[in-house]
């Protein structure tokens, strides 16, 4: 989305269209404002002065559809089959489930609307919604595409439990927010499946499993025992087959009524001339009843309990290999049931205080995923922004170029002291010594400096590595924040240049060709090179003497210098030799000149320019999965 266009949107709805019930949330995207001084999400009305619905439609034969309670609406119920349960992995946008679907977007939207009519104008908002962490990328992009169907002006989808992480982040009252890094665990209590989904920095990607033991279990358990026991059910499930999900609602009435306060009696009655006009059943009833604590005994005996904590020691032991759990966030309205924080705490070794739940947890998730969308809008392009700087600085050469520069600029101020120091100890020396002498010192002090400075090679790279990368930085720091309110702890990751493996980089090559070259080249700037040496030793006379002696015996240029090069010379001598250097190390710029040749040998060292490019791109690629992981876990 262009950053121009988006800013005409004043507001992002989160809905969770959960298999049992269906919430929405509302943000102020707020363009200017400061991420620590956004307003707060807000539920949204759903009707009837309520947050959250049942996820169940009912289609009449003229098209007419009523969802949530309404859809169990006796007058409704006996014109069409009501629909439950019907969210799933979408595989055809054309099959049944997914037209069902299509529709229950569509009408939750339209009471979105109708209840915000003030609030929410035609252009002026954009939708995200959630799916199950389960789903991938496809099944994902095929929801949207339902979406689009439904009339929505879906702007994305995010997964539940990234909904649920950002969420915890933002509420600073739970704590979680902290212990998110070293390890925590959304515990998503569905309708249809218990999901866990567990994160830490030691993981590259989230650790997701989900569990065939789903709250429906519950209801189905209380309303499989009262079939048993109540004849008047099988007559009426073998009649109206169609209203069976009529008495399924009722039971999941009954979970969530005991569930609410486990410490009060519970009890209901269910008449049946209320859903149907039938002679044979006009006088037939029967009740939810349950005494403190009964619903969870039978919980027990079915064997339901042991099957959650189960799932619970299964993905501790092999799913997550026995990861450090330091929090835990329980989400979906069935967490509320009052045996799930006992069974957490058993079964995953955690304090009732590491345990964190909403006041309202079916709100949970459509609370996430409006914040999660909010900050996606606002930090959209942000990473794209940062994965183009990342990408033009492992292209570019300009990180080594500007390391050569300075490493060899600093090899070269210990240099220069260290030949100025080299050849002033010579010729003071007390002893006559030659020039080769001179040279073989030369050449060994000169190695000795650049070794010494060679283990500082890795400190300059990292420091070009962290003014090169600053730009980056801010960036993400910026992008990452936007992400946690004030008082949250959210860690921005760090691009770890101390960690840069740099084991392949070695010196001695540089090292062996600066003091080479130096030397090769002090015949130049000592005065001391082929008939300058001559001049130097004999003077002019001497030197047309040696010529024409070469001449006569036949001696090569090369001979004299070598025998010029190994003569011992006095004090004196030496002393011309101190101001044939000095003229020439100041008259002739080679100190600047030497400059140029340290940085040349540097910058042109293919095996240490690829070593290095190699080491960076391998810190870049991981500091790019670290920037995933950190802006809470893109999807």
């Amino acid at each position: 989305m262009n950053t121009r266009d988006k800013k005409k949107y004043e507001y992002v709805i989160g809905i969770d269209l959960g298999h049992g019930e269906t919430s929405a949330a509302i943000c102020p995207l707020q363009w200017e404002t400061p991420s620590a001084n956004l307003d707060p999400v807000k539920d949204l009305e759903m009707g009837g002065n309520r947050k959250v619905i049942p996820s169940a439609i009912t289609i009449l034969e003229d098209g007419t559809a009523y969802i949530g309670d309404a859809a169990f609406n006796p007058e409704v119920l006996k014109k069409a089959t009501v629909r439950v349960c019907f969210k799933q992995a979408p595989i055809d946008i054309n099959g049944e489930a997914e037209k069902t679907m299509v529709r229950f977007m569509h009408e939750v939207y339209v009471r979105i609307r109708e209840n915000n009519q003030a609030l929410l104008q035609d252009g002026n908002h954009l939708v995200y919604i959630a799916t199950p962490s389960g789903w991938n990328k496809d099944q994902q992009a095929l929801y949207m595409q339902m979406a689009e169907a439904a009339g929505i002006p879906i702007a994305g989808v995010t997964k539940e439990s990234r909904a649920a992480f950002v969420r915890a982040q933002q509420d600073v009252t739970s704590g979680l927010g902290k212990n998110i890094h070293k390890g925590a665990i959304v515990f998503d209590m569905g309708s249809s499946t218990l999901d866990f989904t567990y994160m830490n920095d030691a993981n590259e990607n989230l650790i997701d499993y989900g569990y065939d033991c789903g709250a429906s279990l519950v209801e189905k358990t209380i309303y499989g025992k009262k079939r048993e026991d109540v004849d008047a059910i099988q007559t009426f499930e073998a009649k109206y087959p169609k209203l069976v999900d009529y008495l399924l609602f009722q039971a999941r009435a009954a979970k969530e009524k005991v569930y609410f306060d486990p410490t009060l009696p519970y009890k209901k009655t269910i008449n049946f001339e209320d859903i149907i006009d039938d002679e044979e059943l006009e006088d037939e009833r029967f009740k939810f009843a349950f005494q403190p604590g009964q619903l969870d005994e039978l919980l027990t005996q079915t064997g339901y309990l042991k099957k959650i904590e189960d799932a619970m020691i299964d993905f501790r032991q092999n799913k997550i290999n026995g990861q450090p759990i330091y929090g835990v966030f329980l989400t979906g309205g069935a967490s509320r049931m009052d045996f799930i924080n006992n069974l957490v705490c058993k079964s995953w070794d955690v304090t009732p205080q590491q345990v964190y739940r909403d006041t309202d947890p079916s709100l949970t998730i459509s609370q996430g995923v409006a914040e999660v969308a909010r900050i996606d809008l606002r930090t959209e392009g942000g990473d794209k922004v940062v994965a183009q700087e990342i990408a033009k600085l492992e292209k570019s050469d300009e990180i080594f170029e500007s390391f050569a520069a300075n490493y060899g600029h600093m090899i070269w101020d210990d240099v220069t002291d260290t030949i100025i120091d080299t050849v002033k100890s010579f010729c003071e020396s007390d002893r006559d010594k030659s020039a080769n002498q001179l040279q073989a010192q030369l050449r060994q002090n000169i190695q000795n400096s650049v070794s010494r400075k060679s283990s500082e090679a890795v400190s300059y790279l990292q420091a070009e590595i962290d003014d090169k990368t600053q730009g980056v930085k801010q960036a993400v720091d910026s992008m990452v924040r936007a992400y946690a309110r004030q008082g949250t702890s959210v860690k921005v990751p760090e691009l770890r240049i101390s960690s840069l493996d740099v084991g392949s980089i070695n010196m001695d090559s540089v090292v062996k060709e600066i003091s080479d070259q130096i030397v090769e080249n002090s015949t130049n700037w000592l005065g001391i090179g082929g008939l300058g040496l001559a001049a130097i030793l004999f003077g002019i006379p001497g030197l047309l003497i040696g010529w024409g002696l070469g001449k006569i015996f036949g001696k090569s240029e090369e001979e004299k210098k070598a025998e010029a090069m190994s003569k011992p010379l006095d004090y004196d001598t030496r002393q011309k030799v101190w101001d044939g250097f000095a003229e020439k190390w100041d008259g002739e710029h080679m100190s600047e000149k030497l400059h140029e040749d340290i940085i040349s040998s540097v910058a042109n060292n293919r095996k240490i320019k690829q070593d290095i490019q190699s080491a960076l791109r391998t810190m870049l690629d991981a500091y790019k999965k670290e920037l995933k992981n950190a802006r809470i876990l893109v999807d």
